[in-house]
């Protein structure tokens, strides 16, 4: 039987279980647009590239298998890069399939015609371009698997429109290969377990894809089994981490630190302090990383890290309680918060302060909710005041303009699950038009804005560095960006006062619709400790 190369690609994605392709339509993609009338593919169709994936960045961090955006060539894969650089630090993996020009007038100024290989390659785990039709379908079970072994990250197919469109024999595929999570050598897993039992304070850090909800119980049972204290590290402001509490003042204390796919990078200020200067550092990581030299690493391993704790915590034969006081004391300091936040979480005064909003939504969170936060310092405030099971944050890249369209994403992939995005105004800016995407596709978010009419982290960094007599460009108008979304077809709420907070929150959530909550915040700067 004969069918289009775009139709062995639909074929492919239903396969593997797709059933959602977040994209926007062009001239390039449009023969895979056909492909799926009358497939159990849906389009979720953005009103920006960067949108679809972001989309298909949050769907893979949730599902832990590949989210699929489609683009198309020139100005439409540009656009898309951002996003990517966003899911290549997170280690989100995902599938970007781009329309290129045809592969016929390639070299002979083709519309659109671009080098597309050269501009994703730096932002995903690889690129490459499928110039045969009858590879598509090959090429993208490569990318589905690439995407999601090792380090997981996005990965890119730049197809030419002669190559979807054309007639190829629809034929198997080889098999599918799954390779298995690469194990660490049995002398390294002892040397690893030497170097843990010899300490007498040592630390468990892990980093964005281990710190997710479906790898980070390997972390705890090595926790558990040897011990040590074991905390995430997938905040761009690494030490700074709200969500750390205090515990990041106790890292100079540590004298032996495992580094569980997390680098000894700019988040960890590459070894120097907070940490002790005669701390060291194991680290392992997935054969794929790069493993520079750093002196204060006494070992460095290639492996799969959750499968590497595992190991670890089923060989580890010392006392499980022998770091007890220095557990309890990072414990302590991760849950404690100052004294003056219980006067804040519940103030009266206006404008309202960002824990008073956090305060307000906690007692919508669900079991089942899911909370996504912003990088801004309204962002900052939700990501230490909040304690939701499922909880997503800008990752390591330290973008911010995502949270809506992945918030939208949570939607699909937790359908009936209550998802709230908090996000500043000036972040509101990069994909309001996002809520008619939500309204086309019903999918019911709340967005929490946080409104202090301007682009507070900027302006608190200019604060620090120059002084309020030189704060400049970072001023916003005090938009209601809750009748923006009214006037899409949304549900929207303005809240100037703490005392309506709750009360808007709920009517919010009873609307069924897609809906903003517009609060007029304190700008203040994010919590450090």
């Amino acid at each position: 039987m004969y069918q289009t190369a775009a139709g062995n690609l639909v074929d492919c994605l239903l396969e593997r279980g797709v059933r959602h392709l977040f994209t926007l339509s062009g001239n390039q993609i449009l023969s895979l647009y056909d492909a799926t009338i009358g497939r159990d593919l849906k389009l979720i169709h953005t009103r920006h590239e960067a949108a679809a994936v972001h989309m298909a960045d949050a769907w893979g961090r949730l599902r832990e298998t590949p989210g699929v955006a489609v683009v198309t060539a020139g100005p439409g894969h540009c656009n898309a890069i951002g996003a990517l650089y966003v899911a290549l630090q997170a280690e989100s993996p995902l599938v970007l399939i781009s329309g290129h020009a045809p592969l016929s007038q390639l070299g002979k100024g083709a519309f659109q015609e671009m080098d597309q290989l050269a501009i994703a390659a730096p932002v995903t785990k690889a690129s490459w371009r499928v110039d045969a039709p009858e590879r598509a379908a090959a090429a993208l079970d490569e990318a589905f698997s690439l995407a999601g072994s090792g380090r997981p990250g996005p990965v890119h197919l730049s197809i030419p429109s002669d190559v979807l469109a054309a007639r190829v024999e629809s034929s198997d595929r080889p098999g599918r290969q799954q390779n298995p999570p690469e194990s660490i050598a049995q002398e390294d897993t002892e040397q690893v377990l030497r170097l843990l039992a010899g300490a007498r304070r040592p630390l468990l850090l892990a980093g964005a894809a281990i710190s997710r909800p479906l790898r980070w119980p390997s972390v705890k049972e090595l926790a558990r089994a040897c011990g040590a204290p074991a905390l995430k590290m997938e905040s761009p402001r690494g030490v700074n981490d709200p969500r750390l509490y205090g515990a990041s003042r106790l890292f100079g204390r540590a004298d032996l630190v495992l580094l569980l796919g997390k680098e000894l990078d700019f988040a960890l200020r590459f070894g120097g302090p907070p940490f002790a200067a005669d701390c060291r550092f194991v680290r392992i990581a997935a054969p794929e990383n790069p493993a520079p030299d750093h002196p204060k690493v006494v070992l460095s391993l290639r492996a799969d890290p959750a499968e590497a704790a595992l190991q670890l915590a089923r060989r580890w034969r010392g006392n499980g309680s022998a770091f007890d006081s220095w557990r309890r004391a990072v414990e302590s300091a991760r849950s404690e918060t100052p004294s003056e936040w219980e006067d804040w979480r519940r103030g009266a005064r206006t404008p309202i302060h960002p824990l008073r909003v956090c305060e307000g939504l906690r007692p919508f969170l669900t079991d089942g909710a899911v909370v996504v936060s912003d990088g801004g310092e309204f962002g900052q405030w939700a990501q230490a005041g909040l304690d939701s099971r499922v909880n997503l944050i800008n990752g390591p890249s330290g973008a911010i303009g995502s949270a809506i369209p992945m918030a939208l994403a949570c939607r699909l992939a937790r359908p009936g699950q209550p998802v709230f995005a908090f996000l500043g105004d000036g972040t509101f800016g990069y994909h309001a038009l996002e809520f008619d995407t939500a309204l086309r596709y019903r999918l019911p978010v709340v967005a929490i804005v946080g409104n202090d009419a301007r682009w507070n982290a900027e302006y608190q960094l200019q604060l620090d560095h120059y002084g309020p007599e030189r704060t400049v460009a970072c001023e916003l108008l005090p938009t209601r960006y809750d009748q923006v979304v009214e006037a899409l077809g949304g549900h929207g709420e303005w809240v100037p006062e703490p005392d309506q907070l709750e009360p808007a929150l709920e009517r919010a959530l009873d609307s069924g619709l897609p809906a903003c909550v517009n609060v007029a915040i304190e700008g203040v700067k994010a919590p450090t400790f």
